[in-house]
């Protein structure tokens, strides 16, 4: 089989798709929220997440006045809002009423959560650096919130509830729909 040589900003789309998130921020009493593609556990132990943002972005600047931040996790029926949360830009008008989400009290952080969502990870901001043309935002995990339907140790993605959004490029999305369990050869 033959491979093609890429150009290294490929190097995001063959990581991706990876679970989107929705994630929301608040500056003083506005409030906001993008579609967030570019996000990593970087620790178990204590629980550690990081997001990539891009300076010019208004979620940019108010995760980095507030120092929280919180992931939200949508399912393939909002599709239309999470695409929308990210072509959209928050200094244009109120996000959450564009895209139909409704924003939620969080436990644990002063910005809201998106209550269509069937998981939420809430982080407080413990560290911050640039990497070329992002900013990377490092969050202790403050709070974490999942739907028994849709998540059970794993996403269960074989039921509708589980049907996470992954980004493909542009206006593309998956969700995936079948689990495998993998296991070792048995020895002869």
């Amino acid at each position: 089989m033959s491979k093609a040589h890429l150009d290294p900003p490929m190097a995001a789309r063959l990581l991706e798709p990876g679970p989107l998130a929705l994630l929301t921020s608040r500056f003083r009493s506005a409030e906001n929220l993008m579609t967030q593609g570019w996000l990593m556990t970087v620790s178990m132990d204590p629980a550690v997440v990081a997001v990539a943002i891009h300076p010019g972005r208004l979620t940019h600047e108010y995760v980095g006045r507030s120092e929280f931040f919180g992931l939200n996790i949508p399912t393939a029926d909002l599709l239309a809002a999470v695409h929308c949360c990210g072509i959209e830009s928050g200094r244009d008008g109120d996000k959450f009423a564009r895209a139909g989400l409704t924003p939620v009290d969080a436990q644990e952080i002063d910005a809201p959560l998106v209550e269509e969502c069937v998981a939420h990870i809430e982080c407080g901001v413990i560290e911050r650096m640039t990497f070329g043309d992002h900013d990377l935002f490092v969050g202790e995990v403050l709070a974490v919130q999942a739907e028994e339907e849709a998540f059970q140790e794993r996403w269960l993605v074989e039921v509708d509830a589980g049907q996470v959004l992954h980004h493909l490029r542009a206006d593309h999305y998956a969700a995936l729909s079948r689990p495998y369990r993998a296991r070792l050869p048995e020895d002869d």
